[in-house]
């Protein structure tokens, strides 16, 4: 693929394998998607369904303690084989990630604009200090702080959360990276906030023209965001497509069980559908399909053969020869 047309985000057949002295426990299992220029990309399921494992393995951030399998390509550069000198130029500064607890990721010791400053300089953006300030008063202003010198003077625990997490949305976007991986952004924020939080995201996406892989265990979050959206379970992508259309018509059982667990007007409580059983645990994951067990319309051959993903309309692909028995002659 020509670098030049290549898209921003390229994963192929990804998979993710934690290593130790005695145990190989494999979590994402042959994810593959693209996200172009100005496009998001939402990886949406239950906790422990590999999403986090599978953004943060992108980014190479578990080192020695993961294996990787598969591709990962961002505007047609292979990652999957850079040394970690190499990659410490292209995270924060080509891809960035914004993570779940804003908290974690500010340095509590320093005032947030010297840890913006110093982000513009390890990447070369702007190595003058006065000059570097100036740029972090600039970013935080952008984020929609409104009194940026204050807040770049701060430390951490002087702000909100809401505060702290438009902070470390200015380090992400700070050297304009082509992909921005936010990695369940809102989860530790108030609901009010939550909405601020994604419509600054998406603002920023606009005006940057940057990739959005964003990770959420919220159906609400996926539909107010649009895109796309993979449905992981087990480590894989069961169904993949254009967000209204998976979330108003799933061609996947999983996908269809969590969108009738959602609370409804008019529905009690204790009413509402739930999935039977529970995921199966981390690296034991059951023969053919790992949603076979919890499935309403599994049948004996659902447990031979663990289903690919397959295109069932036009730009939609899902992972289940029951829902989608007869091939889709269409593009994906």
């Amino acid at each position: 693929m020509n670098a030049a047309v290549a898209p921003p985000l390229a994963v192929e057949d990804l998979t993710t394998t934690f290593v130790s002295r005695h145990r190989r426990i494999e979590v994402v299992r042959g994810v593959s998607f693209t996200i172009g220029r100005g496009e998001t990309m939402m990886l949406l399921g239950e906790s422990g369904s590999g999403k986090s494992v599978t953004a943060r393995s992108i980014m190479r951030l578990y080192g020695s303690a993961a294996e990787l399998g598969g591709s990962v390509r961002l505007s047609g550069r292979e990652l999957t084989g850079l040394a970690e000198p190499q990659l410490r130029d292209v995270r924060g500064g080509q891809i960035a990630l914004v993570p779940q607890d804003p908290t974690g990721a500010l340095d509590p010791l320093r005032r947030i604009g010297a840890q913006l400053a110093e982000t513009l300089a390890v990447h070369g953006v702007e190595r003058v200090k006065t000059a570097a300030r100036r740029r972090a008063e600039e970013l935080l202003a952008m984020v929609g702080i409104p009194d940026p010198k204050r807040v770049a003077g701060s430390y951490p625990h002087e702000l909100s959360g809401g505060m702290r997490q438009r902070a470390v949305i200015a380090i992400a976007v700070s050297c304009d990276p082509q992909v921005l991986i936010a990695d369940e952004p809102t989860t530790a924020l108030d609901v009010t906030v939550q909405a601020q939080i994604l419509e600054l995201i998406a603002d920023l996406q606009q005006r940057l023209g940057m990739a959005v892989l964003m990770v959420t265990h919220d159906v609400g979050v996926a539909a107010d965001f649009g895109g796309r959206v993979g449905v992981m379970y087990a480590g894989r992508l069961v169904e993949e497509g254009p967000a209204p259309q998976v979330l108003s018509a799933p061609r996947h059982p999983y996908t269809a069980g969590l969108l009738e667990s959602l609370p409804t007007p008019g529905v009690a409580r204790g009413a509402l559908h739930s999935i039977v059983g529970a995921p199966p645990a981390v690296g034991a994951f059951p023969d053919g399909c790992a949603f076979a067990p919890r499935c309403p319309r599994a049948r004996p051959s659902c447990t031979q053969a663990d289903p690919p993903l397959t295109p069932v309309a036009e730009g939609r692909s899902a992972a289940c020869p029951v829902v989608n028995p007869e091939p889709a002659s269409v593009v994906a």
